[in-house]
This record gives structure tokens, C-alpha cells and sequence, in this order.
């Protein structure tokens, strides 16, 4: 029962019944399989699709704290696409639309493929066990039928952002992810098409609770009920050939296994597991997609008998940290273009009530204490917005993100000293504390808990009835003024004073006198004015305007007072 607790997770896409598109490359025309895909898309439109921008209005920094720590905690779900992201876009594409073209259901290629792919892949890994014994090399029988199936691994730090882009890739431009086909063209094809399958190593390295995490995923898909079967008595042994029949029953487009250094540190299970994969791209062509940190190129790379072949038949892509850009570099200097890229877009971001321009300091400060991770940059600069709002700074300093450093994340000291010296070995060992550490749910709460220290200390011991937010009315009135179409800076000024003059001022009151300021101040204005002929309209109204912000500071008691 220990197998059944190892069960993982997992997201799915959309179930949908095929529609079909003419291919626009000659080789993909005919097949179902890759006409029932999305199209193709360029690259200025994956950028477009894959950007995931955040929920942000300038106005918002107007709202009090608590509403500011709220927004701030989303910026994680913030995807910039940079050069790695397109990399993988483009490869996946190849991958699973060429992975399909010799398994064209309507070819012989194809059906044989399907109805005998499985035999092939189960008579292989039986050779494989062989030739441990025997220290023969195995030799795979390819003339009867042709795959095209390819591979990818992704290898890079934790933290840069490798899961989060191939979710994002595949339910952004692969979001039908199992496609029901009746008929094409005029002929039955009745068959069900899994476009993408992923999984995650589990934490101990076990190939059968791998394999019953396929099985329940397909269970959870499609309703297939091998995950029943096997769950009690099932071997390794007998999983894999059923694991490669249901890949090609299924036509799966590309298997994707996630934190596949899980696997390291067992050498037989490596061998197996990963011979496996290389033997389901050769035998059914079905592409294989592996993705984990430094410590699983390790294991790929090692010259096992057979294991050679996975490090020449899997594209790599090695996801380094970014590279450091000052502002000072030439415009056309590709280095650091990432970071430059990434920090601009994360630094419109900001909620707190003063937001500043990066700058020198800025740029490096929050390089040095991010070392280019992703993960780290993101959680940095919301840590750091929570600490300026909590205490009254409201803007980004140097200071700020360093002392969040020195406190907040005073753990990831370690973590970021093993990045700057590239030093891998420590960082896997480091892996756990920098897991734990930039959980940001810890974060928020402390926040919100010295946000509620703060408010509690400050406020008036009187009675129940009596506490106002003050931050919270002045709020809903600059905003309820706004919609009444006053402009945003004029509304903040004459909120702002109104509370400053009234204390314990209700919320109704305050938007009566608000409103009643504006209009007085603006009919001074306007009779001041009325006589330039000279003006056109539109200029009349910027001078009237203009002149109302000139004029609150001065006399908005005197109005308040008529």
C-alpha cells in the first residue's frame, strides 16, 4: 500500500472530439493525428500566447496595505517568455507533430507500428536485461517498420522556471489534450489521441510507482482500468510492455517526465528506466521529453552500455542562470538580454504608494541577491514590497531588498554564495533549504501578522463603534470620485485632506464634502477663466484642470468651511 500513497498529481487539459485543419507543410498533410493539432504559430505569436501577465492598475496603489499585500502575492503566476521558453515551444512542435508522421493511423506503417510497436518494445527490454549479463551490445531490428520520434531533455537549476514554462506550454498551445476521432475524411478512424502525457518522478526514485502513476493517469484521462490491475501484484516486469502498448493504443504525441534526477543514485534503476524511454522513441517514435536539475545530467551522461544513445538521440537544453546586464550595455549586446528582459517586465509591478525607476543600484542589488534564478527574483521583490509597505518607506530601496536578505531570506545566504561559484554539488545539497525557505505563503503571513501589529499599535483605545480604517474610507472615496470622472490626483488630494481635517469622518459624509470640494473648486476655477476667448475648448479644459490641482492645496479649507 506504500505504492499507493507515492501516487502523484497531476494537471490535464481539455477532452474534446477532433476537428480537423489542413497541414500547411506537405508532410503533415493527410494524418489526423497532426491535423487535429493547433497550427503552428510564429514566434512573435507564441510570445504573445505564452505571456501571462499579472492583474495590475496603476490606481491600485491607492489601496490600503492589506489590499497591496493581496495583490503583491500574485506575482508569481507572472511568465515572461525568454529565449529558453521559445526554444522549448519550437522543439516540442517538431517533436510530437513529427513523432506522429510515421504513425499516420491510415498508413501500414502506422498500423503496424500500433499493433506490433508493443511486442517490439517488450523483446527489446528483454534483450537489454540480457546483454547486462552478457556485456553484448543490443542491436535493435528496424527494417521492417520506420519511427521519427525524437527526444528532449531540460536541464537546468531550480528555480529558473523549467516546470513552470512546459505547463505552460502545453496547456497554452496544446490545450486539447485528449482528442476523440470518429471519422476523417470519409473513413472510420475510431480512436483516442493523448496529444501529451506528464509525469513526475516520484521523490524515491521508484520505477513502479512511476508506472502506476501512468496507469492512473490514463485511468483519470480515459477511463482505462490497468491501474486496477496492477496495483496489488503488479511487477516492473510486466507494467512496461502494458506502459508501451497503451502509449501506442493511445497514440500519445510526447511523454514528459518531471524531476527525472529522482531516479540518480541507483544504477540498475536508472538503466532501466531510462532504456525504457530511449527504446519507446525508437521502437513506437514516440518523443520522449526528460526534465530535471544538474545532478539528472549527471545521470544521462554517464557511459552505461546502453545509455550512450539517450545522450545522442535527446536534444538538451541547458537552462542556466541569466546572465547579468547593466544598463549601461550597448543596445545591440545579446548578453544578459534575458535579465534585462525579465527584470523590466517584473518591475512594473510595483504597489507600493512611491514606485521607482531601476537604476544602477537597483539592477545589481537585486542581481547579487538573486544570482538570475527566477524563483528567487520573483519572491525577492515581493518580500521586499511587503517590508516597504509595512514599514512606511512605500518604495524600493537597496537597503530594503538587503535586509531582506539579511532576515527574511537570511537561509538562502548559502544557496546564492553555491550559484555564484557555479558550484552544482552543493547546491543539490542545498536543494531542500531553498525548497523551504521560498515557500511564499510564510511570507505573506508574517506580513499580514506585522501589518495587524502595526495597525493595533497605532490605533485609539476607544470603544468598538468608533475605529475607522481610515486608509480603507479614503480609499472607496478617491475611488467612487474617480468614477465620477474626476482625475485621480485631484481626487487623492482632496480625500486626503478632507481625512486629514475630519477625523472620524463616516464614509457617505466623506464622499459628499469630496464631491461638493471638487465642484466649488472647479466653478472658481472655470469663472477665473471663463473670459479668455482666446482658448479652444480642449485648452480650456487642461487650464481648468491644471488649475484645480494648483488651487486645492491652498484652498480646499476655505471651501470645506462654505
Amino acid at each position: 500500500m506504500n505504492v499507493i500513497e507515492e501516487r502523484l498529481s497531476f494537471f490535464r487539459g481539455e477532452d474534446v472530439v477532433a476537428a480537423y485543419r489542413r497541414a500547411e507543410i506537405a508532410k503533415y498533410r493527410n494524418n489526423p493525428l497532426i491535423e487535429a493539432l493547433q497550427q503552428i504559430h510564429d514566434v512573435p505569436e507564441v510570445i504573445k500566447k505564452l505571456t501571462k501577465k499579472v492583474s495590475f492598475h496603476e490606481q491600485d496603489r491607492l489601496m490600503n496595505p492589506t489590499h497591496r499585500l493581496h495583490c503583491i502575492y500574485d506575482l508569481p503566476r507572472l511568465v515572461q517568455p525568454l529565449e529558453n521558453h521559445l526554444r522549448i515551444e519550437q522543439s516540442l512542435s517538431i517533436l510530437i507533430r513529427d513523432g506522429y508522421v510515421d504513425r499516420n493511423p491510415l498508413t501500414v506503417n502506422g498500423i503496424r507500428l500500433r499493433n506490433e510497436g508493443a511486442d517490439n518494445v517488450a523483446k527489446a527490454m528483454k534483450a537489454f536485461e540480457k546483454s547486462k549479463k552478457t556485456s553484448q551490445t543490443v542491436s535493435f531490428d528496424n527494417r521492417s517498420y520506420k519511427t521519427s520520434g525524437g527526444g528532449l531533455s531540460i536541464i537546468g537549476v531550480s528555480g529558473m522556471g523549467k516546470t513552470t514554462a512546459i505547463n505552460n506550454i502545453l496547456m497554452t498551445m496544446y490545450p486539447a489534450q485528449v482528442i476523440r476521432h470518429s471519422q476523417y475524411k470519409g473513413r472510420n478512424i475510431n480512436l483516442t489521441q493523448i496529444v501529451w502525457l506528464k509525469l513526475e518522478c516520484p521523490p524515491k526514485g521508484s520505477i513502479k510507482a512511476l508506472c502506476l502513476n501512468f496507469f492512473q493517469v490514463l485511468k483519470d484521462l480515459v477511463g482505462d482500468e490497468h491501474y486496477d490491475k496492477f496495483i496489488i501484484k503488479g511487477t516492473v516486469e510486466q507494467m512496461i510492455p502494458v506502459m508501451a502498448q497503451m502509449c501506442a493504443t493511445y497514440m500519445i504525441g510526447a511523454l514528459i517526465i518531471d524531476e527525472i534526477q529522482h531516479l540518480s543514485g541507483n544504477t540498475d534503476v536508472e538503466e532501466h528506466m531510462l532504456n525504457f524511454f530511449v527504446t519507446l522513441k525508437n521502437m513506437l517514435g514516440i518523443p520522449v521529453v526528460l526534465i530535471g536539475t544538474n545532478k539528472a545530467w549527471d545521470m544521462l551522461s554517464k557511459e552505461f552500455r546502453q545509455l550512450r544513445r539517450a545522450c545522442e538521440h535527446f536534444g538538451v537544453v541547458f537552462w542556466e542562470r541569466m546572465e547579468f546586464r547593466p544598463l549601461s550595455a550597448p543596445i545591440d549586446s545579446e548578453v544578459g538580454m534575458d535579465w534585462k528582459i525579465f527584470l523590466f517586465a517584473l518591475w512594473k509591478y510595483q504597489w507600493t504608494r512611491t514606485p521607482i525607476a531601476v537604476d544602477d543600484l537597483l539592477n545589481n542589488t537585486m542581481y547579487e541577491y538573486s544570482q538570475g534564478v527566477t524563483d528567487i527574483a520573483i519572491k525577492l521583490f515581493m518580500v521586499a514590497q511587503w517590508r516597504a509597505i509595512n514599514n512606511g518607506k512605500e518604495s524600493l530601496t537597496p537597503q530594503i531588498i538587503r535586509d531582506v536578505i539579511d532576515n527574511e531570506l537570511c537561509a538562502l545566504k548559502p544557496v546564492l554564495l553555491a550559484l555564484k561559484l557555479n558550484d552544482y554539488v552543493k547546491l543539490e545539497s542545498l536543494k531542500d533549504i531553498y525548497i523551504k525557505d521560498l515557500k511564499i505563503d510564510k511570507f505573506f503571513d508574517k506580513a499580514l501578522s506585522e501589518l495587524a501589529k502595526k495597525q493595533l499599535t497605532v490605533a485609539k483605545p476607544e470603544s468598538d463603534t468608533s475605529l475607522k480604517d481610515e486608509v480603507d474610507i479614503a480609499y472607496e472615496a478617491t475611488k467612487w470620485l474617480m468614477e465620477a470622472q474626476v482625475p485621480a490626483q485631484q481626487a487623492d488630494m482632496i480625500v486626503k485632506s478632507l481625512v486629514e481635517a475630519n477625523k472620524g469622518i463616516v464614509l457617505p459624509e466623506l464622499k459628499s464634502k469630496s464631491f461638493q470640494t471638487y465642484s466649488k473648486l472647479k466653478e472658481k476655477v472655470d469663472k477665473k477663466h471663463k473670459n479668455d476667448k482666446k482658448n479652444t475648448l480642449k485648452s480650456e479644459v487642461k487650464v481648468s484642470n491644471d488649475a484645480v490641482v494648483e488651487t486645492i492645496s491652498r484652498d480646499i479649507l476655505k471651501v470645506d468651511s462654505i
